[in-house]
């Protein structure tokens, strides 16, 4: 019975932690390049979102067409690296390096 309780507080705990963390631990999600001037300035920003545009022509889910990526995404790409359309991120999250360099670029997507 004891293990019960245990096992139902480590869920609740582990559920409690990822409905709380940050969406973008350690840096800022930017929806295009004024965002990010307003978080940032503007020349990481011009690197960031260089390094951002090319990310999204590679990465995301693949579709064979268009139309069948429109069908679930608000707006889509032709992909950079394979024949393909994917869905253009809705925003990115951006962390700056310890030396004012472009740490890391995620991705984020939001569905219709």
């Amino acid at each position: 019975m004891r293990f019960v309780f245990v096992f139902i507080a480590a869920v609740a705990t582990l559920m409690g932690y990822l409905a709380f963390r940050p969406d973008c631990p350690g840096g800022t999600v930017v929806a295009d390049r004024a965002t990010c001037v307003a978080a940032f300035d503007a020349a990481f920003c011009a690197r960031a979102m260089e390094g951002a545009d090319s990310l999204a022509r590679r990465s995301g889910q693949s579709f064979s067409t268009q139309s069948q990526c429109l069908e679930q995404w608000p707006v889509c790409l032709e992909r950079a690296d394979i024949p393909a359309w994917g869905p253009r991120p809705s925003g990115y999250c951006l962390v700056r390096a310890v030396d004012g360099g472009v740490e890391r670029i995620e991705p984020r997507y939001a569905r219709r």
